[in-house]
C-alpha cells in the first residue's frame, strides 16, 4: 500500500501540547482489522482518509479509531484531517454520522456538530462520586451529546479539577449505566479561557484525553441552555493540562426561540511528522 501516515496536532495551546492526531491518507485499501490495528499501534486516535461513498453528497470520507474500537466521530481528527488537505473554505466529510460540513482557514477548521441532546438530570450522584474517586459535583450533573453523549460534571474549582484521580473501573462501570462515553468534569473560568475540563473516555484504550472536540461541543450546549437566552454562545475550553499537553478548543452554540438550533467545534492544527507505511 502507498499510503502515508502523517502526525498531526490538534488544539495546541503552546508547543507541547494538543491531542497527537495520525492521519492515513488514501486509505481506501485498508481493512477494518488493518485500520485497528493500527490505531492500537499508534495508542492515538487516528484517522483514514478514503474517497467518499457518494461525491455528489461529500468531498472526502474519514472513518475514525481509537486503540480499542472504531468511532462514529472524532473532531480533532476531523479538523487535523481536514487542515492537512489544505483546501480552504467548506469542506463536505462523509462520516459514519453522515455528512458534516468542515469549513477550513489555515490552520484552523471548525467542523459542524448536531443540535443537542440531553439527558435526564442524574439524582443519584453515588456512582458519579465513585468514579471520581470520592470528588463530590459542584453542581447538577446529566448528559449532553452533540454527536456523541458525555457527563456534563460540574467541579468546584480548578485545584479541584486538576486533583482528579478517577476510579476507572467504576468511571467505566458508571458511563454504561449512564448511556455516555465519557466523563467531562469541568469548571468555568474567569481567565483565559471560559471553561477547563477533562476527559475521561469509556474503554478507549488510554484513561484520559488531552483535547476532545466532541465533549467541548457538548459542553457548549450544555451551558448555552443553561443560560437560557437565544443568541450565540461562544466558548473557548481548555483541556489537557493534567497530562502536561495543554490544549484550547473553541466551540459554539446557537440557540433561537428557546431551543439550541446549531453546534460548531474546532481549532488549530499542525503537522507534527510524517512517515510512508
Amino acid at each position: 500500500m502507498a499510503s502515508e501516515v502523517v502526525h498531526m496536532v490538534a488544539f495546541a495551546d503552546g508547543p507541547s501540547g494538543g491531542n497527537p492526531c495520525p492521519v492515513v491518507l488514501d486509505a481506501d485499501d485498508w481493512t477494518t482489522d488493518l485500520m485497528q490495528a493500527a490505531a492500537a499501534g499508534f495508542g492515538h486516535e487516528t484517522c483514514f482518509v478514503l474517497a467518499p461513498d457518494a461525491p455528489d453528497a461529500a468531498d472526502v470520507r474519514y472513518r475514525y479509531f481509537v486503540p480499542n474500537h472504531e468511532m462514529e466521530m472524532c473532531v480533532h481528527a476531523t479538523v487535523a484531517a481536514t487542515v492537512l488537505r489544505g483546501r480552504d473554505g467548506v469542506t463536505r466529510v462523509q462520516t459514519p454520522l453522515g455528512v458534516r460540513e468542515v469549513r477550513v482557514d489555515g490552520d484552523r477548521a471548525i467542523v459542524e456538530q448536531f443540535p443537542p441532546a440531553f439527558g435526564p438530570w442524574v439524582d443519584d450522584l453515588a456512582p458519579v462520586v465513585a468514579a471520581l474517586g470520592g470528588v463530590e459535583p459542584a453542581g447538577r450533573v446529566r448528559a449532553a451529546s452533540t454527536s456523541r453523549a458525555k457527563l456534563m460534571v460540574p467541579v468546584a474549582d480548578e485545584q479541584a479539577l486538576d486533583a482528579l484521580r478517577p476510579d476507572v473501573e467504576a468511571l467505566w462501570a458508571a458511563c454504561e449505566a449512564l448511556d455516555v462515553t465519557g466523563f467531562y468534569p469541568y469548571v468555568l473560568l474567569d481567565g483565559a479561557g471560559d471553561a477547563a475540563a477533562r476527559q475521561f473516555p469509556l474503554r478507549a484504550g488510554y484513561d484520559e484525553d488531552p483535547a476532545t472536540g466532541v465533549a467541548a461541543c457538548a459542553l457548549a450546549a450544555h451551558l448555552a441552555d443553561l443560560a437560557a437566552t437565544d443568541g450565540r454562545h461562544a466558548f473557548a475550553i481548555l483541556q489537557g493540562r493534567a497530562l502536561g499537553r495543554p490544549s484550547r478548543i473553541e466551540a459554539e452554540a446557537i440557540r433561537a426561540d428557546g431551543a439550541i438550533t446549531a453546534t460548531r467545534v474546532g481549532g488549530r492544527a499542525t503537522r507534527a511528522r510524517g512517515t510512508a507505511v
